[in-house]
């Protein structure tokens, strides 16, 4: 298996991480991947919304601030696993050769806990029309020439998360991987880090 990550999807994991940290969280969960990915701001998904009628200014803040940069790294909860690796999957399903951070609000429509996905339902996105507009883009593009050179390409074999040994937890493993790599810190964390409660292929095995 082959995970691509757009660079702006990079990005977002990192906005992520920063707002879990702003909270003195001790992992990344759904909801604030949902920040990162709305505060990143990729023109894809800002096309995708603009068809969908739907206005960022909505939100409530704090969806729309994440910081830019965080240089530490917390670990995903379970929840945040399963957006990911449904927005993966929602990134294939649509013919896409990179996973955007518009696929983490795909994700988290799908895949989401109760609380990132009242988040979208409170601001009337659903995941199966933005899944259909970020399609709609991959047909109107579909004689440009393939954009190649940005953002990570790493190879996942079928080794599981030393944690679980579930499909998304090997999916993950890849993609942490690929964002560990593209991000690695200069400066130590912001926020001192708890107890991970959720195993990764940087933390290794509790």
């Amino acid at each position: 298996m082959t995970i691509n990550l757009a660079e702006d999807a990079i990005h977002a994991l990192n906005r992520a991480a920063a707002v879990a940290a702003r909270e003195a969280a001790e992992a990344t969960t759904p909801r604030h991947i949902l920040a990162g990915a709305i505060s990143q701001r990729d023109p894809a998904l800002l096309q995708a919304l603009a068809a969908l009628s739907l206005d960022l200014d909505a939100l409530p803040e704090p969806m729309r601030d994440a910081p830019e940069t965080y240089g530490g790294h917390l670990p995903f909860t379970p929840p945040a696993h399963e957006v990911l690796a449904a927005a993966i999957e929602a990134s294939t399903a649509a013919g896409h050769d990179r996973t955007g951070s518009a696929h983490f609000l795909v994700g988290v429509a799908t895949a989401g806990d109760e609380e990132s996905r009242g988040v979208l339902e409170e601001w009337g996105m659903d995941g199966d029309a933005l899944a259909a507009a970020l399609a709609a883009q991959t047909e109107d593009d579909s004689d440009e020439p393939e954009a190649g050179g940005e953002g990570p390409d790493t190879a996942a074999g079928d080794t599981p998360d030393p944690g679980t040994g579930s499909p998304a937890a090997t999916i993950i493993t890849a993609l942490l991987v690929a964002l560990c790599l593209a991000c690695a810190p200069d400066a130590p964390p912001d926020t001192p880090r708890g107890d991970d409660p959720v195993a990764t292929p940087v933390d290794g095995p509790a």
